[in-house]
């Protein structure tokens, strides 16, 4: 079992939970064929676990309720005694862990609170972003502006914009204040997303200085991507994160779409393909150790009349 020098959040347990238990069902055969999700639901129907409620708790995205109902899964797959009691424990653990994240589970999508889960768990994190700067290297007065600038389209409340903020504020300090190792970040900024005034000239240039400041960590990696790098060059649209993970975990890809909504992904060819969308982008990127001086012209650029 995964383990650290910190302690884990509900959110890891249950996906290092998930992901035993659905490498255990692909080892269970029937006719020949690794088990599918509709035979495995349909021999835990005492249990009521319908083949969407699989998907659920192999997503980490639900607990599996009682007990019982872990222990008919791991009868289901044959799980051998030693195996048996570690991921007992880890259900335990999991049922036992208050999550940080509970207090912010109504402003969240089922896909962003297991993202935001695993993220201060992970090893490293790859960050793109091609229009704001991204949330976790955002200072307080940056996400507030952001969220108040969208307030009137899209009709939300002071209350949901401090709950954001107050998100945004934890998420930060979980991945870079970090014990004893904190998470290695690799980001990609578009140029657009740095140029692009967010509040006040204040609000920037204060933005400017925390990104050169997060720059200069050992354990961090940020180049900024120009608007006009690389004309054959493949470039997303959409932010995105890689998170790798310990195992047995697999690495996970997070999307924002259009709508706000949030895609998460562990299918290996997906984040492959992300992989390899960062690297080119990387690739055509300034150097990391240009960053700081570009953000100093940015803000010599921003006092000119």
């Amino acid at each position: 079992m995964a383990g650290r020098g910190q302690s884990r959040s509900g959110g890891a347990l249950r996906a290092e939970l998930a992901a035993y238990l659905l490498a255990a069902r692909k080892n269970t055969y029937v006719d020949g064929s690794p088990m599918t999700r509709k035979q495995a639901a349909a021999a835990l129907r005492r249990q009521k676990i319908s083949e969407y409620g699989l998907v659920r708790i192999e997503g980490a995205i639900t607990r599996i309720r009682t007990k019982s109902v872990l222990e008919a899964m791991l009868d289901l797959y044959e799980v051998g005694d030693a195996q048996r009691e570690q991921l007992c424990e880890l259900w335990a653990r999991d049922r036992s862990t208050e999550d940080w994240i509970t207090a912010y589970r109504p402003v969240m999508s089922a896909g962003m609170t297991t993202y935001v889960g695993l993220e201060a768990q992970a090893e490293e994190i790859k960050l793109y972003q091609p229009v704001t700067v991204h949330g976790l290297l955002q200072t307080e007065r940056y996400t507030r502006a952001v969220y108040g600038n969208g307030q009137r389209v899209n009709d939300v409340q002071m209350s949901f914009i401090k709950t954001h903020v107050e998100l945004r504020r934890e998420r930060k300090r979980r991945v870079f204040q970090r014990q004893p190792r904190p998470v290695r970040i690799r980001a990609v900024l578009s140029e657009a997303a740095l140029r692009t005034l967010v509040g006040s000239v204040g609000t920037m240039r204060e933005q400017w200085e925390e990104i050169a400041m997060l720059s200069r960590l050992p354990h961090v990696q940020i180049q900024v991507l120009p608007l006009w790098s690389g004309g054959q060059m493949h470039r997303e649209y959409h932010d995105f994160a890689i998170l790798t993970l310990e195992p047995p975990l697999r690495p996970h890809i997070q999307v924002d779409t259009p709508w706000g909504a949030v895609s998460t992904s562990d299918k290996e060819s997906e984040v492959q393909r992300f992989e390899r969308a960062f690297a080119e982008m990387s690739s055509y990127a300034l150097a990391p150790e240009e960053t700081s001086e570009y953000l100093h012209q940015l803000s010599k650029e921003i006092d000119k009349p």
